[in-house]
């Protein structure tokens, strides 16, 4: 069963620009919130990763991107907050893995895995007076928001 894993080609492939620009070849990475690279800086890293590996690609950022062979998708959400909480990048790409085994097209499942963490950091914000505050409320948010809500507090763009 291993051997056999270790040749599957990956579904998802996510992280901040500095790290979505490393894999690409295009930079030398960075580390969480330490990232030395736009999202704008990833994007061309991110559609070579997509179209060699066919995963959904996607960068975080203050404005994520989400990238899959032949689409991409700009999800504009989130909080300046996230990047002071350490582990909201592992968090995400826990929830991304969550989302991918609802049954849903992968890339789709990945924006929205993307909008319901960046929506919950929205509400949580809303109360949180620093970071520690913020984490608690995030997490709250991230149980108690309905997906009508999330489509309220998110926007997206989908370029083919």
């Amino acid at each position: 069963l291993l051997a056999d894993a270790t040749l599957a080609a990956p579904t998802a492939i996510r992280g901040n620009a500095s790290e979505i620009a490393a894999l690409g070849g295009g930079g030398t990475g960075g580390r969480g919130v330490d990232t030395a690279h736009r999202v704008t800086d990833a994007l061309s890293a991110a559609r070579a990763l997509a179209e060699s590996t066919g995963a959904v690609v996607a960068v975080s950022g203050p404005v994520d991107l989400i990238v899959s062979p032949g689409r991409e998708t700009w999800l504009t959400s989130g909080d300046p907050l996230l990047t002071r909480v350490s582990g909201t990048g592992c968090a995400l790409g826990a929830v991304c893995a969550a989302y991918l085994g609802l049954g849903v097209g992968k890339h789709d499942a990945v924006l929205a895995a993307h909008a319901h963490l960046g929506a919950a950091a929205q509400v949580a914000a809303r109360s949180a007076t620093g970071p520690g505050g913020f984490a608690a409320a995030w997490l709250d948010a991230v149980h108690h928001l309905t997906s009508a809500e999330i489509a309220d507090l998110v926007s997206w763009k989908d370029h083919p």
